[in-house]
């Protein structure tokens, strides 16, 4: 099945699905409520870079809806054509919501998120997918969503993963409230023995120094160049912020990279030294990183998954561990629900 066939799922004579490639995405994308990190075309080209090398051959087949020659709905979305079987998503293998520019009326949302799921479902069929499933809940909210509603029509099971996030409209001393109590004590301490700096200009050695910590911490090559390029990019245009510290004799020993717009930020990819796993330089930074973002006018610092050992995906420890670590700095814990057939 080619890219417009499996496109045309996803129209009816009124709208039509165009692929990303053939309109302006980040054009669309400025007309957004609220717009989240995920749909920024830029993350999309990261992600899916990143995706490059395991196995199976990811395809971009992200796409928008067109009505009366304007895109009014951006959804990310990849085609996994593995050997073994095929797999639609974006994140965590979930297929994300569909997000809208804000002059849609309710009306017309409902009667084209009803074609993205029916034709997700349809399209499932075709291609033989063993596994389908919905994300849904992405920022907190006290709502079910359109796309929540509409999933549960479709009689769909739900299982629900958790999510943390920091409030940044709160004013410092009320957010350092939210912080585990043994935190306070091990972000004063690193800041008796580490610098914290955040990356100004084009400064590429320092991102090569990150870059090598990162391989170190890993252990192994996890991503490919062009991603780190991505990334590096992201700080030349002013788009994110890297943040790092480094020891009393300028050596970095953590780095931080928060992808952003002016809605929220992301904690997209961290390393530490773990030989210096005794220093609180994790924590150090992280504090850093929280009082600068409270000098912008963002909403939110998503942290990212808080896993438990009894989710259905069964994590790995050191997921678990490290949802622990973000938790100390969170003063939300919302509940993401996960649809499948």
């Amino acid at each position: 099945m080619d890219h417009q066939s499996i496109l045309e799922n996803f129209s009816s004579k009124k709208f039509k699905a165009i692929p990303r490639k053939d309109f302006k995405w980040s054009e669309t994308y400025m007309e957004i409520k609220d717009p989240l990190v995920y749909y920024r075309e830029n993350y999309i080209d990261f992600r899916l870079e990143c995706l490059k090398g395991i196995e199976g051959d990811y395809i971009d087949i992200s796409f928008g809806i067109k009505l009366e020659n304007k895109i009014i709905g951006l959804i990310p979305l990849f085609l996994n054509k593995n050997s073994n079987c095929n797999e639609l998503g974006f994140l965590e293998n979930s297929v994300y919501p569909i997000n809208f520019i804000s002059s849609i009326s309710p009306n017309l949302k409902k009667e084209i998120v009803n074609q993205i799921i029916t034709g997700l479902l349809n399209l499932s069929n075709l291609l033989k997918i063993k596994k389908l499933t919905f994300f849904d809940q992405l920022i907190p909210s006290t709502k079910l969503s359109l796309w929540h509603k509409t999933l549960l029509q479709h009689n769909l099971k739900c299982h629900i993963s958790r999510e943390l996030f920091t409030d940044l409209k709160l004013d410092y001393l009320d957010l350092r409230k939210h912080y585990r109590k043994s935190y306070k004590s091990l972000i004063s301490k690193g800041s008796r023995i580490l610098n914290s700096h955040k990356l100004k200009g084009n400064d590429k050695s320092v991102w090569e120094e990150f870059k090598l910590l990162h391989f170190k911490a890993a252990g192994r090559k996890t991503r490919s160049d062009r991603s780190w390029d991505l990334l590096f990019n992201e700080i030349l245009n002013n788009d994110s912020s890297f943040y790092y510290c480094t020891d009393k004799k300028g050596v970095m020993v953590g780095g931080s990279f928060i992808m952003e717009n002016d809605f929220e930020a992301v904690y997209a990819v961290a390393a530490y030294d773990r030989e210096l796993f005794n220093l609180p330089i994790g924590h150090f930074l992280q504090d850093f990183i929280i009082q600068d973002l409270l000098q912008t006018n963002k909403k939110w610092y998503r942290l990212g998954r808080k896993f438990h050992e009894m989710d259905m995906d069964s994590p790995s420890n050191k997921e678990i561990q490290i949802g622990k670590f973000k938790s100390g700095f969170s003063t939300e814990l919302i509940a993401n629900f996960r649809f499948s057939l």
